[in-house]
């Protein structure tokens, strides 16, 4: 892993005009604002068998790995807090132990929403450094409104810098804090005798990564995190993603290369002069939109986002 003042300097702190009212509704105040508006009532957990005691669910949020045996439960991540009482049911319907672990690999709430809930039923919180000091500290968005600390129940009460080792049910985890991309507190957890990578929002499929830059995120870091998790990976390796179906080292090399193409587009639209508002006209996504524009963050959109890191 990189030493930490191998990150990139001067990270920027604000978000694209045409984003930050959605990236804000679905990230900074997520929580509150799933909750008003999702039916959490018509939400199904759905697990999918990787090993005899290891699982993938799904739901509404990030996915979810679930780690059974005669040492307890342990979870990555857990999704929303409405959510709570569906996710531990379906744990329960695949190993009745106490849940004693959950994993968070970054701050958002859709994949750390049900830590307080968790907590209460007797579960250590795990996760980066970071993830606690954001979830603890009132914030200050770009349009000047406060967000404030998260409850303190939700607060990591284990949280490492570089990489932590756990040993439970007979798997050897190694959890890893990978460069500055999706967030400055990203975490992977390999599951190295299943050889099964959960990777949280540090890779996604089937859509643009969204790129939290009010938490430390950043494109070109983003690039590297991909890279550091094929580098981890081998091709039998199966990747649990933040978001979308359970991918292969190939998919996160695909991805990787999509953003790489992009980078290189807009550096050589930048170096010919061309405005960066003029840049979403280019059609430089054009080309990967049919697969990755059906979520929030659309192509245009996307390559403003680059524009503002490349050279």
């Amino acid at each position: 892993m990189e030493p930490d003042h191998a990150y990139p300097q001067g990270i920027r702190l604000y978000l694209l005009k045409t984003l930050t009212m959605k990236l804000l509704i679905l990230f900074v105040v997520l929580p509150l604002a799933a909750v008003a508006q999702a039916n959490f009532d018509t939400v199904k957990i759905r697990p999918l068998k990787l090993t005899e005691n290891l699982h993938m669910l799904t739901g509404l949020g990030g996915n979810i790995a679930v780690l059974g045996g005669p040492e307890g439960v342990l979870m990555v991540d857990d999704q929303y807090a409405p959510l709570s009482e569906k996710i531990k049911a379906a744990i329960q319907s695949l190993d009745p132990g106490s849940i004693r672990f959950v994993v968070n690999t970054h701050l958002h709430g859709d994949h750390s929403g049900g830590n307080e809930n968790f907590r209460k039923l007797g579960a250590t919180l795990m996760a980066h450094d970071r993830v606690r000091d954001r979830m603890m500290k009132e914030s200050v968005n770009r349009e000047g409104k406060t967000v404030p600390p998260r409850n303190p129940e939700a607060w990591p009460v284990v949280t490492f810098d570089q990489r932590l080792n756990v040993h439970l049910n007979g798997q050897d985890l190694e959890l890893y804090h990978i460069d500055r991309g999706h967030t400055d507190g990203d975490v992977v957890v390999f599951f190295r005798n299943a050889n099964v990578i959960h990777t949280g929002d540090a890779f996604v499929r089937d859509r643009y990564p969204f790129v939290d830059l009010t938490s430390g995120g950043n494109f070109l870091g983003y690039i590297h995190t991909l890279e550091q998790i094929y580098a981890l990976a081998d091709d039998q390796t199966r990747i649990i993603p933040g978001h979308g179906a359970l991918g292969t080292r190939a998919d996160v090399k695909a991805l990787r290369d999509v953003l790489a193409d992009i980078r290189d587009r807009v550096a050589a639209a930048k170096k010919k002069g061309i405005k960066r508002e003029d840049i979403p006209g280019l059609g430089i996504t054009d080309k990967y939109d049919a697969q990755l524009g059906k979520g929030f963050v659309k192509g245009k959109d996307f390559v403003l986002l680059v524009a503002d890191e490349v050279k």
